[in-house]
């Protein structure tokens, strides 16, 4: 599965993208914005990707649209509640890319994926406290401030 815009390439997350895709997690400045590592004890590049597919309903890697072959970040649909017509959205970034619309961009045509295809009417984005870029970008977006969830805090947008 391929969505894409002017901006971005979302191409479904593959084990083919392992070793990109465990980069992107391994980078210094996005292991800050966790509490503990995303990694399991010992876990290879492919057991990581492997395990992270099968968590989220629909994860892609991000691709700037003028370099399709060229993995920049990732952006996922989790925790689907049917009955509720809910979703999680999340996603992360490699730095030299951030504030340059990429991250925006996926989020937007996932938002559209989530109402269109899946018939979602909110959608909610959980992040540190702290990571205030994350949090201004949402709330760009339209996103509100939900509720604080220990040191994270939860944004929500109906759609």
């Amino acid at each position: 599965m391929i969505l894409s815009d002017k901006i971005v390439v979302l191409k479904k997350l593959s084990l083919e993208d392992a070793e990109s895709y465990y980069k992107i997690y391994s980078h210094p400045a996005i292991i800050m914005s966790y509490d503990e590592s995303p990694f399991l004890k010992n876990e290879t590049p492919a057991q990581f990707t492997e395990r992270i597919i099968r968590l989220c309903e629909y994860i892609f890697t991000i691709r700037p649209a003028n370099q399709p072959h060229l993995i920049i970040g990732d952006c996922a649909l989790h925790h689907w509640n049917k009955q509720q017509k809910s979703i999680e959205i999340g996603g992360s970034l490699f730095p030299d890319f951030w504030g340059k619309g990429y991250m925006k961009a996926a989020f937007e045509l996932l938002i559209k994926f989530s109402k269109q295809q899946l018939a979602v009417k909110s959608i909610y984005g959980s992040t540190s406290a702290s990571n205030a870029k994350a949090i201004r970008l949402v709330q760009k977006m339209g996103f509100e401030k939900y509720q604080l969830n220990g040191p994270n805090i939860i944004m929500k947008k109906e759609i």
